[in-house]
């Protein structure tokens, strides 16, 4: 082999070793940002899920408070029936004891 032939050769491996480098600076920059956009659409659908869970969690809440509200209303109309129904009743043991005084008497 002639130098010139020798020289052509490592010149051929070093623009090869070169591509080789390059074509790994490239591919490792390409994983760097792939990694960089996993993070970010990763933490964007954490909190779209955080947002999601948060409604979700306020609804429940004012749906339970409706109800408590609406149980408590309902409560409140039954004891007042209670007491009503109990007022007559004892009305109505009053005006018995009162007719047995008088007839009684």
């Amino acid at each position: 082999m002639t130098s010139k032939s020798i020289a052509e050769i490592k010149n051929a491996e070093k623009i090869a070793i070169e591509s080789i480098e390059n074509a790994k600076k490239e591919a490792e920059t390409i994983i760097e940002k792939a990694k960089k956009n996993i993070i970010k659409e990763t933490t964007a659908i954490i909190k779209k899920a955080q947002t999601k869970s948060k409604k979700i969690i306020e609804k429940a809440e004012q749906f339970a408070k409706k109800e408590s509200q609406k149980i408590k209303e309902d409560g409140k109309k039954e004891i007042a029936k209670i007491k009503e129904m109990a007022n007559k009743n004892i009305s109505k043991s009053v005006d018995i004891i009162l007719k047995e005084i008088e007839e009684g008497e």
